[in-house]
């Protein structure tokens, strides 16, 4: 507004100090209709240009409000890429997890699986232990019910052979006692170093199964730890009667003559044993 103006008052004053000079000269001179009309043609030039500048004016400030939308459009245009590609970085961290992820999950199902497949080994393994603790301790009984018999056999060819005869079968009995008392010693202590190795393995296995087996199996482990105590309780109480008995051996190679008294006794008391024993193994 301010250029118009100014413009314009140029103009007046271009028409004070140009033009009407030239009118009152005209006018005295008596050609005022010869130049009326360049003067018209002029002053009409003047007011176009006004026109063309005040156009001119609006159009610059069109294009300056234009170009400062472009430029806040820009702007946003800028702050939406570099949101876009703080996103798309976004988007490849989350897909590296997610792969990072799922690789760990598929290794864990295979440990997953190898390590259930080790809990059947070694509960197979255990349950193999107990089956071979539960024969080796019948094995243990019969051998001592055969031990028992021997002893027996002994004790009543000892009272009822006469004489010279009495002796020679004394001796014989003796030496087949012998023979048998080794084999019987030579089955027992093999008995034994099974029973230990199995213990050892037992309990390498237990250890191992416990820290693979599944909480919520807690009850029939406890069930399976009584039933195997119990197994074990057993094959003392047949290594004790077999331990007794060697007693009773010694006690009989030593002393001949006491060997009928301690035989009665030790007779009742491996009859006692064999039937706690056999009730024992009946119930497992």
């Amino acid at each position: 507004i301010s250029t118009k103006h100014t413009n314009f008052g140029r103009a007046w004053a271009w028409w004070l100090t140009s033009i009407i000079p030239a009118l009152w000269e005209a006018e005295a001179g008596g050609s005022l209709e010869v130049r009326t009309s360049p003067l018209q043609g002029l002053f009409l030039q003047m007011i176009e240009s006004n026109d063309i500048s005040e156009e001119t004016i609006r159009t610059k400030e069109t294009v300056e409000g234009l170009q400062d939308k472009l430029n806040k459009r820009d702007k946003e245009v800028t702050a939406l890429t570099s949101q876009m590609e703080m996103l798309r970085a976004q988007v490849s961290a989350l897909e590296s997890k997610c792969k990072s992820g799922e690789k760990k999950v598929d290794a864990l199902l295979k440990e997953k699986r190898r390590l259930e497949a080790e809990l059947e080994t070694v509960s197979r393994k255990t349950h193999d232990a107990s089956g071979q603790l539960v024969l080796i301790s019948q094995e243990l009984l019969r051998k001592e019910r055969s031990l028992n018999e021997l002893r027996v056999l002994l004790l009543e060819a000892n009272r009822h052979s006469p004489g010279p005869e009495r002796d020679l079968s004394r001796e014989v009995h003796k030496a087949e006692w012998r023979i048998k008392e080794q084999k019987l010693k030579d089955d027992i202590r093999g008995l034994r170093e099974k029973l230990t190795g199995l213990d050892k393995e037992k309990s390498l296995s237990d250890q191992r199964r416990y820290s693979l087996i599944d909480p919520s199996s807690a009850p029939e482990l406890l069930r399976l730890q009584h039933q195997l105590m119990s197994t074990e309780d057993a094959l003392r109480d047949a290594l004790d009667q077999a331990q007794q008995v060697e007693k009773l051996m010694e006690a009989m190679r030593s002393c001949p003559d006491k060997a009928q008294i301690i035989g009665n006794s030790g007779s009742a008391n491996g009859i006692h044993q064999q039937d706690k024993a056999q009730k024992q193994e009946d119930k497992h």
